[in-house]
């Protein structure tokens, strides 16, 4: 393993292929685990409420270990990076207190490419799943690299045939390829998978398989180019989303509105940002304002032999940036800087009057990281087996961007952005927050994944084991769970028992008719401790302690992100 071992003193992760015979030092939710087409219903424990009806989707890692030849004369591609395992998208139905089942591998054309190329074109974040073909390689394609995929065509591809594995979301009318007609109800007979580039997978919501993908182009052909955050925030009131791209040829960065209740959606406004291009994974809104965060971090395409995660470059002492824009005209108003930090996902935000200046305020809720360091790198396989050191957590900050409204913060003289509010003391990532709390003032609780690494005591799933003993700090990939209180500053968290481990993002559903915020359930999904099942749990919203369970048939492969779509 010494020829092949590196790490990397500056950034603090172990950088090295993982060979399939090594797969076994992985935890089971990191690996290839089988698919559910029909739907089964779920053994339960506990009260699960009769209120909840509807479908809770999540997208996850289906698959790592792709074939590339139909009769094995060739080794197969092994994927190294959490964020890269072939999707399996889940659907959990609940109706009068019972839970059904059902899952589907969306990406099945990437390994029919694979298998009919005898090498594997998906894009990679970690190093390149090919590398036991490198001897074999033409040289001319290794150097393509992965990147290339990124600049995809609207009709080059079939419905399954690129990995689209971060968010799902309900769907919307689309345009349609001419001499066709889409569904009637999209919203409830379709669902959108998306990703951090210009693609969108269209799903049949009910038996999941892959019907389309197309590119924001389709919608609009001024919505040509690449970027595209993963979480555009969405107005459910306005019926509109927000999102960005950057145009490939000039290199400008915009901002863009949709209408998405139009049929089909339709391009509302398309702002030119006075920055350089970046990579951010997700804007803020209020209920006047789209902000734009500016990670001081961009993508470095120059060697397309890299993965996406060698791509992404810190900039030192480059503050992060807020770009205010209007809802209403997409106009940029006001910009304001702070000191360098890094964030992923952002919380909430919303506009308030100051009762002191009689000016408008916005506060921004993040999962803020130290500048610097680029924690996501962490997340290749070799680094799960073998840490360099303990994960890196982010912090739940708010802050403030004063008199949005006034000329003290112009576009030519940022203002700046100040720390209002912080929960310290708890790592803070994957957050979710009440449907009713968004671009609420004065909202409360905030439900996160607390912790990447943290301790699950009793369990029997392997990881990290090629550490010394020492430096292996962690017993799951992900700890804890917490719920924080802003109005007290204060946070709970919860943590499976019974040698459980690995509770993933927390999605809060709230009861229907409620008056308090928390008044719901919160579901997670966790593997046991043998690591031969997985368990959809919920918790009370209030008391943030477990009421139901229901058994998965078999091991949930982890996945970053899900939805609630009530029926």
């Amino acid at each position: 393993m010494d020829s092949k071992y590196h790490q990397d003193e500056k950034v603090g992760y172990n950088q090295y292929f993982v060979e399939k015979k090594d797969l076994k030092y992985l935890p089971p939710y990191l690996l290839d685990v089988p698919e559910t087409r029909e739907e089964v219903i779920c053994t339960t424990t506990g009260t699960w409420p009769t209120w909840l009806a509807g479908q809770f989707i999540r997208v996850g890692i289906g698959r790592v270990v792709i074939p590339l030849s139909e009769d094995g004369s060739k080794p197969d591609a092994v994927l190294q990076h959490f964020f890269d395992g072939l999707n399996l998208l889940h659907k959990f139905r609940m109706e009068d207190g019972k839970v059904f089942y059902r899952s589907r591998y969306t990406a099945e054309g990437v390994v029919r490419r694979a298998k009919k190329e005898g090498r594997l074109t998906s894009i990679m974040t970690g190093l390149d799943a090919n590398t036991p073909l490198y001897r074999a390689q033409d040289p001319c394609s290794a150097l393509l690299g992965t990147n290339q995929s990124l600049y995809l065509e609207d009709g080059k591809y079939e419905p399954d045939e690129v990995n689209i594995n971060v968010v799902p979301r309900r769907g919307i009318h689309l345009p349609q390829p001419q001499g066709t007609r889409g569904v009637d109800s999209p919203e409830t007979e379709e669902l959108l998978i998306g990703t951090d580039f210009n693609m969108l997978q269209v799903c049949d919501a009910k038996t999941l398989e892959p019907k389309r993908l197309l590119t924001h182009a389709v919608i609009d052909p001024e919505l040509k180019g690449v970027g595209i955050c993963a979480h555009p925030p969405k107005d459910r009131k306005r019926g509109q989303t927000f999102n960005y791209l950057i145009n490939q040829e000039t290199g400008v960065m915009y901002v863009f509105g949709l209408d998405i209740r139009a049929k089909p959606a339709a391009l509302m406004w398309k702002t030119a940002l006075p920055c350089a291009p970046c990579y951010i994974h997700s804007l803020a809104m209020t209920e006047r304002y789209v902000i734009f965060i500016r990670n001081p971090i961009h993508m470095d395409v120059s060697d397309m032999s890299k993965g996406l995660q060698e791509t992404w470059l810190y900039e030192p002492d480059v503050p992060t940036q807020f770009f205010v824009l209007e809802k209403d005209t997409g106009k940029h108003i006001a910009t304001y800087s702070a000191p360098s930090f890094m964030f992923f996902h952002s919380v909430n935000a919303y506009d308030y009057v100051d009762a002191d200046t009689g000016a408008t305020n916005v506060h921004v809720d993040l999962c803020s990281y130290e500048g610097g360091y680029i924690p996501y790198r962490e997340y290749s396989f070799s680094n799960v087996i073998d840490p360099a050191r303990p994960f890196k957590d982010g912090t739940l900050v708010r802050y403030e961007l004063a008199s949005v409204d006034h000329a003290l913060a112009t576009i030519s003289r940022p203002g700046r952005a100040t720390v209002a509010a912080a929960i310290p003391g708890v790592p803070s990532e994957l957050p979710r927050i009440a449907k009713s709390a968004s671009m609420m003032p004065g909202y409360r609780y905030v439900y996160f994944t607390a912790g990447n690494g943290g301790m699950s005591p009793g369990t029997q799933v392997p990881i990290g084991r090629f550490g010394n003993g020492l430096k292996t700090v962690h017993g799951a990939f992900f700890g804890s769970l917490a719920k924080s209180d802003w109005l007290s500053g204060t946070y709970k968290r919860w943590q499976p028992g019974n040698g459980e481990s690995c509770p993933c993002e927390p999605v809060f559903i709230g009861r229907p008719g409620a008056t308090e915020e928390d008044d719901g359930v919160v579901l997670t999904i966790v593997i046991n401790r043998e690591g031969t099942q997985s368990i959809l749990v919920a918790l009370d919203g209030q008391t943030f302690e477990e009421i139901a369970r229901a058994d998965m048939p078999h091991v949930y492969a982890l996945g970053p992100h899900g939805t609630f779509i009530e029926a």
